[in-house]
């Protein structure tokens, strides 16, 4: 159990070292066509791993690559013309505080090639008279002891 844990934190550790979370408060994103927007600056960074929205109060949590610096996440958004990126952090007393970035640009490796999205169309439907069924799930009326265990064993055991 012991060695399960250390695994686990080590597991966790070795993560958290290649990737860090930022907390962008966005002046300006208040409607959806601004949103992608800014799902467009983002999503040309290099490094940039995801990120969601909180459009009540125009923010956007980004995961990013630990080598990228939230400069460029502000130099990013700062290029769609309407829209300002301040980073969120918490302060000594646990309460929220807006740090500017500074107005210099800094550079960004974009992302130039990238592949479109797989459309969201519903898969076609399977036929349903070759659906998989559980075993036990259509018995004769007579069942047999040997089927009877072996339904106990195919039921009790994670094969």
């Amino acid at each position: 159990m012991n060695s399960r844990r250390r695994k686990a934190q080590f597991f966790l550790g070795a993560t958290n070292k290649r990737a860090k979370t930022v907390v962008l408060h966005i002046d300006g994103l208040d409607d959806t066509s601004r949103r992608s927007l800014c799902e467009d600056a983002l999503l040309k960074i290099k490094g940039v791993i995801s990120f969601t929205f909180q459009m009540a109060v125009q923010r956007c949590v980004v995961r990013i690559r630990s080598d990228l610096k939230a400069e460029a996440l502000a130099t990013a958004i700062a290029s769609t013309k309407v829209m300002k990126a301040q980073q969120v952090v918490k302060g000594e007393a646990g309460e929220e505080l807006l740090v500017p970035f500074q107005d210099t640009p800094v550079d960004v490796e974009q992302n130039i090639d990238l592949p479109d999205y797989l459309p969201e169309d519903e898969s076609p439907m399977k036929e349903q008279d070759k659906a998989v069924s559980r075993v036990g799930a259509h018995q004769d009326g007579g069942s047999s002891w040997l089927s009877t265990a072996a339904n106990f064993l195919s039921r009790s055991f994670y094969w």
